[in-house]
Protein backbone atom coordinates (compact mmCIF):
# COMPACT_ATOMS: atom_id res chain seq x y z
CA UNK A 1 0.00 0.00 0.00
CA UNK A 2 2.75 2.39 0.84
CA UNK A 3 4.37 1.80 -2.59
CA UNK A 4 0.97 2.45 -3.99
CA UNK A 5 0.44 5.44 -2.62
CA UNK A 6 3.49 7.17 -3.10
CA UNK A 7 3.59 6.12 -7.25
CA UNK A 8 -0.53 7.95 -6.90
CA UNK A 9 1.89 11.10 -5.15
CA UNK A 10 4.26 10.99 -8.07
CA UNK A 11 1.88 10.90 -10.86
CA UNK A 12 -0.33 13.93 -9.00
CA UNK A 13 2.87 15.76 -9.74
CA UNK A 14 3.13 15.55 -13.24
CA UNK A 15 0.72 16.57 -16.06
CA UNK A 16 -0.92 13.44 -18.31
CA UNK A 17 -0.35 12.48 -21.99
CA UNK A 18 1.65 9.98 -23.89
CA UNK A 19 2.40 8.94 -27.45
CA UNK A 20 2.62 5.78 -29.47
CA UNK A 21 4.17 6.85 -32.86
CA UNK A 22 7.69 7.42 -32.80
CA UNK A 23 8.77 11.29 -33.13
CA UNK A 24 5.90 11.72 -30.42
CA UNK A 25 8.15 11.00 -27.07
CA UNK A 26 6.60 7.51 -26.59
CA UNK A 27 5.75 5.71 -23.83
CA UNK A 28 8.26 2.62 -24.69
CA UNK A 29 7.69 -0.06 -22.33
CA UNK A 30 10.05 -1.84 -19.92
CA UNK A 31 13.31 -2.07 -22.30
CA UNK A 32 12.37 0.66 -24.29
CA UNK A 33 14.49 3.70 -24.55
CA UNK A 34 13.37 7.33 -24.70
CA UNK A 35 12.05 6.61 -28.09
CA UNK A 36 12.35 3.16 -29.55
CA UNK A 37 10.17 -0.07 -28.36
CA UNK A 38 11.79 -3.17 -27.05
CA UNK A 39 11.34 -6.68 -29.00
CA UNK A 40 10.42 -8.21 -25.24
CA UNK A 41 7.05 -7.61 -23.75
CA UNK A 42 5.62 -7.30 -20.19
CA UNK A 43 5.04 -10.55 -18.30
CA UNK A 44 1.22 -11.34 -17.72
CA UNK A 45 0.13 -9.93 -15.20
CA UNK A 46 3.16 -6.77 -14.71
CA UNK A 47 1.48 -3.05 -14.39
CA UNK A 48 3.80 -0.26 -15.68
CA UNK A 49 3.42 3.39 -15.96
CA UNK A 50 5.71 5.47 -17.41
CA UNK A 51 5.74 9.73 -17.88
CA UNK A 52 7.87 11.52 -20.08
CA UNK A 53 7.44 15.89 -20.48
CA UNK A 54 9.33 17.54 -23.51
CA UNK A 55 9.85 21.23 -23.71
CA UNK A 56 11.09 23.86 -26.05
CA UNK A 57 11.35 27.82 -26.40
CA UNK A 58 12.09 30.67 -28.59
CA UNK A 59 11.58 34.19 -28.71
CA UNK A 60 9.24 35.20 -32.33
CA UNK A 61 5.79 36.55 -32.71
CA UNK A 62 2.35 34.76 -33.49
CA UNK A 63 -0.86 36.05 -34.02
CA UNK A 64 -3.81 36.25 -36.36
CA UNK A 65 -5.17 39.17 -37.66
CA UNK A 66 -2.10 41.41 -35.97
CA UNK A 67 1.08 40.07 -34.22
CA UNK A 68 2.39 40.22 -31.04
CA UNK A 69 6.17 39.51 -29.67
CA UNK A 70 6.21 37.12 -27.21
CA UNK A 71 8.19 33.80 -25.65
CA UNK A 72 6.79 31.04 -28.43
CA UNK A 73 7.32 26.96 -26.46
CA UNK A 74 6.22 23.80 -26.86
CA UNK A 75 5.33 22.21 -23.81
CA UNK A 76 4.14 18.50 -23.72
CA UNK A 77 3.72 15.82 -21.22
CA UNK A 78 2.83 12.45 -21.92
CA UNK A 79 1.43 9.10 -19.29
CA UNK A 80 1.59 5.42 -21.36
CA UNK A 81 0.21 2.37 -18.49
CA UNK A 82 1.75 -0.92 -19.93
CA UNK A 83 0.09 -4.40 -18.88
CA UNK A 84 1.10 -7.85 -19.91
CA UNK A 85 -2.02 -9.70 -20.84
CA UNK A 86 -0.37 -13.00 -22.08
CA UNK A 87 3.04 -13.98 -21.95
CA UNK A 88 4.25 -13.05 -25.27
CA UNK A 89 1.50 -9.98 -25.84
CA UNK A 90 0.97 -7.02 -24.03
CA UNK A 91 -1.15 -3.58 -24.23
CA UNK A 92 -0.22 0.20 -24.33
CA UNK A 93 -2.49 2.81 -23.23
CA UNK A 94 -1.56 6.50 -23.85
CA UNK A 95 -2.81 9.78 -23.30
CA UNK A 96 -1.47 13.30 -24.43
CA UNK A 97 -1.64 16.94 -23.29
CA UNK A 98 0.16 20.59 -24.76
CA UNK A 99 0.34 23.14 -22.11
CA UNK A 100 0.46 25.82 -25.29
CA UNK A 101 -0.74 25.36 -29.17
CA UNK A 102 0.82 28.64 -29.85
CA UNK A 103 -2.47 29.77 -32.07
CA UNK A 104 -3.22 33.08 -30.91
CA UNK A 105 -5.55 36.03 -32.11
CA UNK A 106 -4.76 40.19 -32.31
CA UNK A 107 -8.18 40.17 -31.21
CA UNK A 108 -8.83 37.26 -29.00
CA UNK A 109 -5.49 37.47 -26.67
CA UNK A 110 -4.89 34.00 -25.03
CA UNK A 111 -7.59 32.65 -26.69
CA UNK A 112 -7.41 28.76 -27.82
CA UNK A 113 -3.44 28.11 -26.42
CA UNK A 114 -4.42 25.41 -24.14
CA UNK A 115 -5.00 21.87 -25.01
CA UNK A 116 -6.09 19.44 -21.64
CA UNK A 117 -6.89 16.37 -23.73
CA UNK A 118 -5.73 15.94 -26.80
CA UNK A 119 -4.59 12.09 -28.16
CA UNK A 120 -5.41 8.56 -27.10
CA UNK A 121 -3.45 5.90 -28.23
CA UNK A 122 -3.64 2.16 -28.09
CA UNK A 123 -0.90 -0.12 -28.70
CA UNK A 124 -1.09 -4.17 -28.59
CA UNK A 125 2.52 -5.98 -28.86
CA UNK A 126 3.31 -9.20 -29.62
CA UNK A 127 7.35 -9.92 -28.53
CA UNK A 128 9.66 -11.83 -25.91
CA UNK A 129 10.15 -14.28 -28.93
CA UNK A 130 13.91 -15.51 -28.06
CA UNK A 131 16.75 -16.44 -31.64
CA UNK A 132 20.49 -17.00 -31.42
CA UNK A 133 20.45 -18.58 -28.35
CA UNK A 134 18.31 -15.75 -26.67
CA UNK A 135 20.81 -13.24 -26.92
CA UNK A 136 17.50 -11.41 -29.93
CA UNK A 137 14.25 -11.19 -29.18
CA UNK A 138 11.70 -9.76 -31.39
CA UNK A 139 7.96 -9.03 -31.86
CA UNK A 140 5.60 -6.13 -33.53
CA UNK A 141 2.96 -3.77 -32.64
CA UNK A 142 -0.10 -2.06 -33.83
CA UNK A 143 -1.02 1.63 -32.94
CA UNK A 144 -4.44 3.15 -33.39
CA UNK A 145 -4.06 6.86 -32.47
CA UNK A 146 -8.01 8.71 -31.59
CA UNK A 147 -8.46 12.60 -31.65
CA UNK A 148 -9.96 13.85 -29.04
CA UNK A 149 -9.22 17.20 -29.47
CA UNK A 150 -10.07 20.29 -31.51
CA UNK A 151 -6.39 21.14 -32.64
CA UNK A 152 -4.49 18.62 -34.21
CA UNK A 153 -2.41 20.76 -36.69
CA UNK A 154 0.26 21.59 -33.47
CA UNK A 155 3.60 23.81 -34.64
CA UNK A 156 6.87 21.57 -34.26
CA UNK A 157 4.79 18.27 -33.42
CA UNK A 158 4.57 15.29 -35.40
CA UNK A 159 2.29 15.95 -38.00
CA UNK A 160 -1.74 14.45 -36.41
CA UNK A 161 -4.39 14.15 -38.52
CA UNK A 162 -8.33 14.68 -37.81
CA UNK A 163 -9.42 11.12 -38.15
CA UNK A 164 -8.17 8.01 -36.41
CA UNK A 165 -4.77 6.77 -37.64
CA UNK A 166 -2.87 3.71 -37.41
CA UNK A 167 0.43 2.10 -37.64
CA UNK A 168 2.42 -1.07 -37.60
CA UNK A 169 6.09 -1.29 -36.16
CA UNK A 170 8.52 -4.04 -35.47
CA UNK A 171 10.92 -4.25 -32.55
CA UNK A 172 13.71 -6.54 -32.11
CA UNK A 173 16.37 -6.44 -29.22
CA UNK A 174 20.03 -7.56 -28.97
CA UNK A 175 21.13 -8.14 -24.98
CA UNK A 176 24.44 -8.83 -24.40
CA UNK A 177 23.62 -11.00 -21.41
CA UNK A 178 20.18 -12.41 -22.30
CA UNK A 179 20.03 -13.74 -18.58
CA UNK A 180 20.60 -10.33 -16.69
CA UNK A 181 19.40 -8.09 -19.64
CA UNK A 182 19.19 -5.12 -17.01
CA UNK A 183 22.68 -5.36 -15.89
CA UNK A 184 24.09 -5.36 -19.64
CA UNK A 185 24.41 -3.64 -22.64
CA UNK A 186 21.10 -3.79 -25.24
CA UNK A 187 20.27 -2.58 -27.93
CA UNK A 188 16.60 -1.90 -29.94
CA UNK A 189 15.54 -1.27 -33.42
CA UNK A 190 12.37 -0.51 -35.01
CA UNK A 191 10.95 0.02 -38.08
CA UNK A 192 7.33 0.54 -39.29
CA UNK A 193 4.55 2.14 -41.07
CA UNK A 194 2.07 4.66 -40.17
CA UNK A 195 -1.03 5.82 -42.33
CA UNK A 196 -2.57 9.36 -41.23
CA UNK A 197 -5.62 8.57 -43.10
CA UNK A 198 -6.88 12.10 -43.56
CA UNK A 199 -8.09 12.23 -46.83
CA UNK A 200 -10.93 15.07 -46.23
CA UNK A 201 -9.40 15.95 -43.06
CA UNK A 202 -9.72 19.36 -42.23
CA UNK A 203 -6.24 20.19 -41.24
CA UNK A 204 -6.37 24.38 -40.05
CA UNK A 205 -5.10 24.79 -36.43
CA UNK A 206 -7.73 27.21 -35.46
CA UNK A 207 -11.60 26.45 -34.69
CA UNK A 208 -12.86 27.93 -38.61
CA UNK A 209 -16.65 29.55 -36.75
CA UNK A 210 -14.73 30.92 -33.58
CA UNK A 211 -11.72 32.71 -35.61
CA UNK A 212 -13.94 33.04 -38.84
CA UNK A 213 -11.25 31.32 -41.26
CA UNK A 214 -12.03 28.79 -44.03
CA UNK A 215 -12.08 25.29 -43.49
CA UNK A 216 -9.01 23.64 -45.16
CA UNK A 217 -9.84 20.21 -46.26
CA UNK A 218 -7.12 17.31 -47.04
CA UNK A 219 -6.99 16.11 -50.55
CA UNK A 220 -4.75 13.20 -50.19
CA UNK A 221 -4.06 10.25 -47.76
CA UNK A 222 -0.29 10.58 -46.31
CA UNK A 223 1.81 7.87 -45.16
CA UNK A 224 5.60 7.69 -43.57
CA UNK A 225 7.70 5.71 -42.65
CA UNK A 226 9.30 5.27 -38.72
CA UNK A 227 12.24 4.15 -37.61
CA UNK A 228 14.53 3.88 -34.44
CA UNK A 229 17.86 3.17 -32.79
CA UNK A 230 18.14 3.09 -29.05
CA UNK A 231 20.88 2.01 -26.78
CA UNK A 232 21.56 1.73 -23.63
CA UNK A 233 24.84 1.07 -21.30
CA UNK A 234 24.03 0.05 -17.97
CA UNK A 235 26.54 1.18 -15.24
CA UNK A 236 25.42 0.43 -11.78
CA UNK A 237 22.22 2.18 -11.29
CA UNK A 238 22.89 4.36 -14.02
CA UNK A 239 21.77 3.46 -17.70
CA UNK A 240 23.59 5.95 -20.36
CA UNK A 241 21.17 5.83 -23.70
CA UNK A 242 21.56 6.95 -27.00
CA UNK A 243 18.63 7.06 -29.43
CA UNK A 244 18.33 8.06 -33.05
CA UNK A 245 15.35 8.19 -34.76
CA UNK A 246 12.53 9.69 -37.19
CA UNK A 247 10.33 9.39 -40.13
CA UNK A 248 10.12 10.07 -43.82
CA UNK A 249 6.89 10.54 -45.27
CA UNK A 250 6.35 8.54 -48.55
CA UNK A 251 3.76 10.85 -49.29
CA UNK A 252 3.41 14.46 -47.88
CA UNK A 253 0.65 15.81 -45.98
CA UNK A 254 -1.59 19.20 -47.54
CA UNK A 255 0.44 21.73 -47.98
CA UNK A 256 -0.85 23.59 -45.31
CA UNK A 257 0.50 21.35 -42.12
CA UNK A 258 3.31 22.80 -40.21
CA UNK A 259 5.29 19.67 -40.13
CA UNK A 260 4.85 17.87 -43.42
CA UNK A 261 8.83 17.24 -43.79
CA UNK A 262 10.51 14.19 -43.26
CA UNK A 263 12.72 14.43 -40.14
CA UNK A 264 15.78 12.92 -37.83
CA UNK A 265 16.71 13.11 -34.24
CA UNK A 266 19.64 12.22 -31.89
CA UNK A 267 19.24 11.93 -28.55
CA UNK A 268 21.28 11.54 -25.41
CA UNK A 269 20.50 10.55 -22.18
CA UNK A 270 20.82 9.24 -18.81
CA UNK A 271 18.12 7.04 -16.75
CA UNK A 272 19.15 6.31 -13.00
CA UNK A 273 17.14 3.33 -10.89
CA UNK A 274 16.20 5.44 -7.46
CA UNK A 275 14.45 1.79 -6.38
CA UNK A 276 14.58 -1.79 -8.01
CA UNK A 277 10.80 -0.52 -8.62
CA UNK A 278 11.20 3.05 -9.48
CA UNK A 279 14.06 5.36 -12.29
CA UNK A 280 14.00 8.58 -13.34
CA UNK A 281 15.45 9.97 -16.55
CA UNK A 282 16.70 13.03 -18.45
CA UNK A 283 17.18 13.52 -22.20
CA UNK A 284 17.62 16.22 -25.21
CA UNK A 285 16.85 15.74 -28.21
CA UNK A 286 18.77 17.11 -31.08
CA UNK A 287 17.52 17.83 -34.72
CA UNK A 288 20.02 16.48 -37.25
CA UNK A 289 17.66 16.48 -40.37
CA UNK A 290 14.14 18.33 -41.17
CA UNK A 291 14.90 21.95 -41.16
CA UNK A 292 13.62 22.87 -44.17
CA UNK A 293 9.98 24.99 -44.53
CA UNK A 294 7.36 23.56 -46.62
CA UNK A 295 4.63 24.75 -45.61
CA UNK A 296 1.65 27.23 -47.36
CA UNK A 297 0.79 29.76 -45.10
CA UNK A 298 -2.74 31.48 -45.73
CA UNK A 299 -5.28 33.70 -43.99
CA UNK A 300 -8.26 31.52 -44.80
CA UNK A 301 -6.75 28.48 -43.81
CA UNK A 302 -6.15 30.08 -40.56
CA UNK A 303 -1.95 28.68 -41.24
CA UNK A 304 0.11 31.49 -39.69
CA UNK A 305 4.14 31.10 -39.29
CA UNK A 306 5.03 30.57 -36.17
CA UNK A 307 7.28 33.91 -35.83
CA UNK A 308 5.43 35.57 -38.39
CA UNK A 309 2.10 37.41 -38.51
CA UNK A 310 -0.94 36.76 -40.54
CA UNK A 311 -0.46 38.83 -43.64
CA UNK A 312 3.09 38.75 -43.29
CA UNK A 313 4.44 35.77 -45.17
CA UNK A 314 8.02 37.25 -45.44
CA UNK A 315 8.07 36.05 -41.88
CA UNK A 316 7.61 32.24 -42.98
CA UNK A 317 10.93 31.43 -41.47
CA UNK A 318 10.89 32.69 -38.14
CA UNK A 319 11.53 29.87 -36.50
CA UNK A 320 12.07 25.84 -37.63
CA UNK A 321 9.24 23.57 -38.31
CA UNK A 322 10.05 21.06 -35.75
CA UNK A 323 12.24 21.81 -32.60
CA UNK A 324 16.29 22.48 -33.16
CA UNK A 325 16.11 21.14 -29.56
CA UNK A 326 13.87 19.92 -26.62
CA UNK A 327 14.78 18.70 -23.53
CA UNK A 328 13.00 15.99 -21.74
CA UNK A 329 12.33 14.36 -18.36
CA UNK A 330 10.95 10.62 -17.75
CA UNK A 331 9.70 8.96 -14.84
CA UNK A 332 8.81 4.72 -15.13
CA UNK A 333 7.88 2.40 -12.14
CA UNK A 334 6.48 -0.94 -11.83
CA UNK A 335 3.23 -0.80 -9.74
CA UNK A 336 1.96 -4.76 -9.98
CA UNK A 337 3.61 -7.41 -8.87
CA UNK A 338 4.15 -5.11 -5.67
CA UNK A 339 7.40 -7.19 -4.99
CA UNK A 340 8.46 -7.32 -8.37
CA UNK A 341 12.30 -6.05 -8.81
CA UNK A 342 11.82 -3.72 -12.10
CA UNK A 343 13.45 -6.94 -14.60
CA UNK A 344 12.15 -8.99 -16.87
CA UNK A 345 14.69 -11.50 -16.89
CA UNK A 346 13.78 -13.07 -13.75
CA UNK A 347 12.04 -16.35 -15.72
CA UNK A 348 15.74 -16.56 -17.51
CA UNK A 349 17.14 -16.32 -14.49
CA UNK A 350 15.30 -18.81 -12.61
CA UNK A 351 15.83 -21.38 -15.83
CA UNK A 352 19.68 -20.68 -15.70
CA UNK A 353 19.93 -21.53 -11.62
CA UNK A 354 17.48 -24.66 -12.64
CA UNK A 355 20.16 -25.44 -15.50
CA UNK A 356 22.92 -25.18 -13.19
CA UNK A 357 21.36 -26.92 -10.94
CA UNK A 358 20.44 -30.05 -13.12
CA UNK A 359 23.95 -29.95 -14.22
CA UNK A 360 25.33 -29.76 -10.50
CA UNK A 361 22.82 -33.09 -9.68
CA UNK A 362 24.05 -34.34 -12.88
CA UNK A 363 27.51 -34.21 -12.18
CA UNK A 364 26.97 -35.72 -8.65
CA UNK A 365 25.07 -38.73 -9.89
CA UNK A 366 28.23 -39.08 -12.36
CA UNK A 367 30.60 -38.53 -9.68
CA UNK A 368 28.47 -41.54 -7.45
CA UNK A 369 28.33 -43.76 -10.39
CA UNK A 370 31.96 -43.22 -10.79
CA UNK A 371 32.90 -44.09 -6.76
CA UNK A 372 30.69 -47.00 -7.37
CA UNK A 373 32.41 -48.12 -10.45
CA UNK A 374 35.58 -47.53 -8.63
CA UNK A 375 33.94 -49.43 -5.33
CA UNK A 376 33.67 -52.27 -7.75
CA UNK A 377 37.00 -52.32 -9.34
CA UNK A 378 38.61 -52.35 -5.95
CA UNK A 379 36.06 -55.18 -5.38
CA UNK A 380 37.57 -57.24 -8.04
CA UNK A 381 41.28 -56.70 -7.75
CA UNK A 382 40.43 -57.32 -4.12
CA UNK A 383 38.95 -61.03 -5.34
CA UNK A 384 41.64 -61.59 -7.76
CA UNK A 385 44.31 -61.31 -5.43
CA UNK A 386 42.66 -64.08 -3.21
CA UNK A 387 42.25 -66.13 -5.92
CA UNK A 388 45.83 -65.66 -6.88
CA UNK A 389 46.70 -66.85 -3.87
CA UNK A 390 44.41 -69.80 -3.08
CA UNK A 391 45.60 -70.79 -6.52
CA UNK A 392 49.36 -70.11 -5.48
CA UNK A 393 48.99 -71.98 -2.13
CA UNK A 394 47.00 -74.90 -4.07
CA UNK A 395 50.13 -75.58 -6.66
CA UNK A 396 52.33 -76.10 -3.32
Amino acid sequence: MKRIFAVFSLLASFTFQSYAQIGNALGTGNFGTFNTYSGSVSEAGHLRAYNNGRLFSTTGVSGVGGSKALNIWDASNNITISYGILDNFDVLASAITYQDLNVRSANLQGAGTNSTFSDLYLVIRNGSHPIMDEQVEFGGAISLRVPVGKVTNIPWEVYRSSKIEFGLLGTATYYANPYYKDQAFYANLNFGFWSHNDNGAYINPLDPAKYQVGKVESRVNSFHLQYGLGLAIPFQKVQFMFDAYGISYLTQPNSYVFSRESFAYVTPGIRYNLRNWINVGAYVDVLVSGKSDKTSYSNLSGVTPVGGAAGDLTLKKGVPNYSTWRVGISLGFNILPIGYSGAQTENKRKRLLDRLAEEDQAAQRAATQLDKLRNIRMSSEKELDEIKLELESGGQ
